[in-house]
């Protein structure tokens, strides 16, 4: 996470958040395993979207293992994915990927996911407030 620039969460604090989004009916995880191991997962997150006037699925943290990359792992996570959310009756499948992230550019391309040009912005809450103007 580091190299994402962002601090891990502490072990206890991940483990709450992990419970409660396995307890939640709008967010949901798919692993990947090979024989015992966890080698691959993403989130999926559900909402209403007003834009498409529609459910939508976000996937958030896909994440392969290095050494099982480009073994069809994200491949069946995405496609995983996109399985649950046409069941769920979502219109629309999207997610985020850092702009220095060109080998995760080129894999969702590969999988027809359409580039879109936006600019992201956040505002870290932890941090004092710097005020609104």
């Amino acid at each position: 996470m580091e190299h994402h620039g962002v601090v891990p969460p502490e072990p206890g604090r991940l483990s709450a958040v992990v419970s409660t989004i396995i307890a939640a009916s709008n967010h949901m995880f798919l692993v990947a395993e090979d024989e015992d191991a966890l080698v691959g997962m993403c989130a999926l997150v559900f909402s209403e979207s007003t834009w498409s006037a529609a459910p939508v699925c976000e996937l958030q943290d896909v994440v392969v293992a290095q050494d099982h990359r480009r073994a069809e792992v994200g491949r069946g996570l995405l496609r995983a994915a996109e399985e649950v959310a046409r069941a769920r009756g979502c219109s629309r499948l999207y997610l985020l990927a850092e702009y220095w992230n060109l080998d995760a550019h080129t894999f969702y391309r590969s999988l027809g996911l359409a580039e879109k040009s936006c600019l992201y912005f956040e505002r870290d809450l932890r941090a004092d407030p710097p005020g609104l103007a």
